[in-house]
């Protein structure tokens, strides 16, 4: 409080009591004070205004400091590590086969990197490969191990036809790889489509990013029809299950 403010607040006192004094002057007839108490009244009112202070400060906030970041847990660093993997495979396969696909040969691969096992993927359009391991340490790909796949019983030779020509090979069966990525997979799209129905989803879309070669995709609704998702149809961007 300054000094103007503080002359303010004397004049102001001295209003109040001249004020009670008149008051008092009234109720016992004392008309020749209660004149001087009236003239004492619109001076000190004057004072009062005169010391009124010119600007009233506002006191400007201080702005709250932002809310600190939450330090990521140990499952936000698990979801790190596993999407850079997946990164590094697509990475790797692709260099040595650029139209191939991969998926996981067991949904619980991430579980395996983690305990430093052994975890292998499928692939498809990889020159003639179907399998391989994928080569790791301290959650770090090392590298793509592919493996040849082998026939269980011998294959054999072609008979030539009459003209003496070799017949026609046939086409690509994808009945086999279809059965192991639905194998791979129906545990967590289960929990996909229990997700989407708690949220009151009509349906659940497997993006074609997650899945194999698009000639595979019939095969692979039929095989998860057979694993209990009745409706099940191929639409522009993947695989829909109809809830």
């Amino acid at each position: 409080m300054n000094r103007k403010e503080k002359k303010g607040r004397t004049a102001a006192d001295i209003l109040i009591l001249l004020g009670m004094l008149a008051l008092l002057s009234v109720i016992c007839r004392l008309w020749p004070i209660l004149l001087l108490m009236i003239l004492g009244i619109f001076a000190a009112a004057l004072k009062t205004l005169c010391s009124r202070p010119d600007k009233i400060e506002v006191l400007t906030p201080v702005p709250l400091l932002p809310e600190p970041k939450p330090n990521p847990t140990i499952k936000d660093l698990e979801q790190m590590a596993y999407s850079i993997i997946q990164a590094k495979i697509t990475e790797l396969v692709v260099k040595d086969y650029p139209e191939a696909r991969w998926v996981w040969e067991t949904p619980d691969a991430m579980q395996e990197i983690m305990s430093g096992g052994e975890v292998f993927i499928l692939l498809n359009r990889a020159g003639g490969y179907r399998r391989a391991e994928v080569l790791h340490r301290n959650l770090q790909v090392a590298g793509i191990d592919y493996q040849p796949e082998q026939n269980k019983e011998p294959v054999s030779p072609e008979p030539e036809g009459d003209d003496g020509f070799d017949t026609e090979p046939a086409a690509d069966n994808y009945e086999l790889l279809a059965f192991e990525w639905s194998e791979a997979h129906i545990l967590e799209l289960n929990e996909r489509c229990n997700e989407a129905i708690g949220q009151g989803k009509n349906e659940v879309l497997i993006p074609l990013e997650e899945l194999p070669s698009p000639e595979s995709w019939p095969d692979i609704c039929r095989e998860l029809e057979r694993a209990g998702l009745d409706r099940v149809k191929i639409v522009t961007d993947g695989i829909t299950i109809i809830l």
